[in-house]
């Protein structure tokens, strides 16, 4: 049975999964940060559109070069939502070169919506 509502666990499970995996060997590179950035958002919406969840999820990655002389990132967002089946989950992440911000809000789809991932 599926539970009600935005179940954290789940989303951050697969999130954690799918940065790791696209991530973890990767080295920081300008040019490569785009691509690096479409792979992590694709394959967590797949995994995120897999759980049959009646959701709309909006994912956010931010990946920044990590080095000895910092930059400051502040970030935030707000959401006026349904508290009981709507949520958000942020994984910071980082390797030795890279740090990545990935953050998913899930809102209950009250829309009939048939979404084909096939034509990507």
């Amino acid at each position: 049975m599926v539970q009600p509502g935005f179940v954290v666990e789940d989303v951050a499970a697969i999130v954690k999964q799918v940065v790791d995996q696209n991530l973890r060997k990767e080295k920081y590179d300008q040019g490569r940060i785009p691509l690096l950035c479409q792979n992590v958002l694709q394959a967590t919406m797949e995994e995120l559109y897999n759980l049959n969840r009646p959701y709309k999820y909006i994912v956010n990655c931010t990946l920044l070069q990590k080095s000895d002389v910092s930059s400051g990132l502040h970030s935030q967002s707000s959401c006026l939502w349904d508290t009981t089946t709507d949520g958000s989950y942020t994984l910071r992440w980082e390797n030795r070169s890279l740090h990545c911000i990935l953050t998913v809000f899930g809102i209950v789809n009250t829309d009939i919506v048939t979404v084909n991932l096939a034509n990507k």
